[in-house]
């Protein structure tokens, strides 16, 4: 079976710039409190722990006759503000295999780093207005954005190292929505501008956030995150579901031990039955 492999990451720092000038006043404002909101969300959120489940589908010739590749549970902990990743078993049979050893398509970056790079000085993002949607029932502003190669951190890595002719650092360019009353992100794009030549020929990532109870008080996470990539006639995409999130309490309290899915199948529904008695 053929496989690539591609990662994309995202990684800055800085301090705030200045609120864009192609937006009007009342649209600069709003970016400007998202700005904020993100460069301080990693550091607002707590020690966690959250199991991501991965669906890894693949398109061979390119024709569309999409066939499932393997899905991933891995075991995703975030301590002293750093992303950590266990891969715990592969279409449900446990392994030891280092998550960025499993071989195809692979993200990493959700919980932070990808924001950071987006509203950071360094990255000189330049904003459009779109207008304005709904998500998660949610009022949401919408903005296109651009980075420059120059100015990018968005890896694509399509072998064992990030240095070589087999990974660039492309330039993107995507949509951001804003939640109009929290400021925070609800959902973000990124579209690689990849150069002619290169290995990879597509590559993008969506990755949508939604408020979910963290040691009893409710932060915006990731729950959901689509990626995809293309080389040659080759595509592949990857579907993850962040869930289970729950505060870290310390090392003896870590299980590894990866619930069975369809006890937890059964388990959600005898609770949604004792809730009807």
């Amino acid at each position: 079976m053929r496989r690539a492999t591609i990662m994309l990451l995202m990684l800055a720092a800085g301090r705030l710039p200045a609120a864009d000038q192609k937006l009007d006043e009342e649209q600069s404002k709003l970016l400007e409190q998202a700005r904020r909101e993100s460069l301080m969300y990693s550091m607002s959120l707590p020690d966690f722990l959250c199991t991501e489940v991965i669906h890894r589908r693949e398109d061979p010739r390119g024709d569309g006759r999409w066939r499932g590749i393997d899905t991933l549970n891995v075991r995703l902990s975030y301590l002293e503000h750093k992303e950590n990743y266990k891969l715990i078993s592969i279409n449900g049979k446990p392994t030891d295999i280092d998550y960025l050893n499993a071989g195809g398509a692979l993200t990493t970056g959700e919980f932070g780093n990808r924001l950071i790079a987006l509203f950071v000085p360094a990255s000189k993002a330049e904003f459009e207005w779109k207008g304005w949607t709904r998500i998660h029932g949610r009022h949401a502003a919408v903005y296109h954005y651009r980075i420059a190669k120059e100015n990018s951190t968005f890896l694509i890595q399509a072998g064992p190292t990030p240095t070589g002719p087999d990974a660039i650092v492309a330039a993107y360019r995507g949509e951001v929505s804003i939640d109009e009353e929290t400021h925070r992100v609800l959902r973000l794009t990124a579209v690689a501008e990849i150069p002619l030549g290169f290995i990879v020929k597509e590559s993008s990532l969506l990755i949508e956030y939604d408020f979910r109870k963290v040691g009893g008080k409710e932060f915006l996470v990731p729950v959901h995150a689509d990626s995809s990539m293309k080389r040659g006639s080759y595509r592949t995409e990857n579907q993850a579901d962040f869930r289970e999130y729950r505060k870290f309490q310390g090392e003896s309290s870590i299980s590894f031990d990866l619930p069975d899915e369809k006890k937890a199948d059964e388990k959600k529904a005898e609770e949604k039955k004792v809730g009807k008695q």
